[in-house]
């Protein structure tokens, strides 16, 4: 009997860094603040540098906190991480609960571990992910809400060993 599962896609979850914007939209105010009180300054390359910073900025806040990233897309054939090419279940080993090292914080993963040998084109972070505590197929628990954990570890060990 075949199981005919939908994708069941999931997204990032940040915790939103109110610092962050806080401190962007002062370093716009007191720009835009500098104008008001010296109009000449338009004409200097700090002024406009300063503006542009806090422009970016902004803009990165934006994109981190207000738009969906998806984190995994799992279907019955395969799971797709990030941006990456699609695993097929068949070629994947097992799974392992991680927790790894990420500057001076320990945080929970689970690396998914691939038969020997595997045809697969990984892209360019994957292949530097080889190299650190991160595998190339790492799906960050501590980036997603409790009950998408709980929905990743229960499809995961219906598809394979779950570990740890």
């Amino acid at each position: 009997m075949k199981s005919t599962m939908l994708p069941q896609v999931f997204y990032y979850r940040f915790k939103t860094n109110y610092v962050w914007l806080i401190l962007t939209f002062l370093l716009l105010w007191f720009v835009l603040s500098l104008v008001n009180k010296f109009p000449v300054i338009i004409y200097w390359w700090e002024f406009w540098g300063l503006l542009g910073s806090g422009v970016y900025s902004l803009a990165l806040w934006a994109f981190k906190y207000l738009k969906k990233h998806k984190m995994a897309v799992i279907d019955d054939k395969y799971i797709k991480i990030d941006h990456c090419r699609p695993l097929p279940w068949r070629l994947v080993a097992c799974a392992e609960f991680k927790t790894v090292r990420c500057g001076f914080r320990k945080l929970p993963l689970i690396a998914i571990r691939t038969k020997k040998p595997i045809n697969y084109s990984y892209n360019p972070l994957q292949k530097l992910c080889s190299k650190s505590d991160f595998t190339a197929f790492s799906i960050a628990l501590y980036a997603l809400s409790q009950e998408d954990v709980r929905k990743i570890c229960e499809i995961i060990s219906q598809k394979t060993i779950l570990i740890g």
